[in-house]
């Protein structure tokens, strides 16, 4: 497996343990009636918002998705679907974002964060269940050394909070993942465990 493509399978785990931190904390405030850490949501949303969609996703789309056209035309109506998941997921971060903000003023309950946070983690690990399984062992057989070099390259230049790759542009995303990990609930994360009401 190249180096591009493990990458982007540990930058999928990265966003599915976030995302299931997420449920974990909506799902706690629901069956607490209690508020949650807001703070914590807030980091939550600004790493999905500041890696998978402004650092990951584009890489994908200019790198392996440009490539594999190329390469493997067969592929074309799959990463067009992939695409424009893409761009589905900022209008689909921001509903997330403005129910947040809502049920922070009091004007929406828990239970609507709750759903917004269902159908957005269901949207993404459908999205990432697709990359895994059809294209990447696609560009895996189709693309070239040459292709893989640029992808390497780009990926290689990712700031993954789990490898620990100090970030750029003002954002520490291992600083941000590691509020995240501190402050989300046990047993998920390493914070106090909620208890029910």
């Amino acid at each position: 497996m190249h180096k591009g493509s493990m990458v982007i399978r540990d930058e999928h785990r990265s966003l599915a343990a976030v995302l299931h931190a997420l449920r974990h904390v909506a799902r706690a405030a629901v069956a607490s009636g209690k508020a949650p850490d807001f703070r914590l949501i807030d980091a939550m949303i600004a790493y999905i918002e500041r890696f998978p969609e402004v650092c990951h996703h584009p890489k994908e789309d200019d790198h392996l998705y440009r490539l594999l056209r190329l390469r493997a035309p067969d592929c074309a109506a799959t990463l067009d679907e992939l695409h424009e998941q893409h761009r589905d997921g900022v209008g689909r971060l921001a509903r997330l974002k403005r129910v947040v903000a809502a049920w922070e003023m009091g004007l929406a309950p828990a239970g609507d964060f709750a759903g917004e946070v269902e159908a957005y983690s269901a949207f993404h690990w459908a999205h990432m269940r697709i990359e895994e399984d059809i294209v990447l062992p696609r560009a895996e057989a189709a693309l070239t050394a040459a292709d893989w070099s640029e992808i390497d390259l780009a990926f290689g230049a990712n700031e993954d909070p789990l490898r620990g790759v100090p970030a750029g542009g003002g954002v520490d995303f291992a600083d941000l993942f590691r509020l995240i990990v501190n402050r989300t609930p046990a047993p998920i994360g390493l914070g106090p465990a909620v208890d029910a009401a």
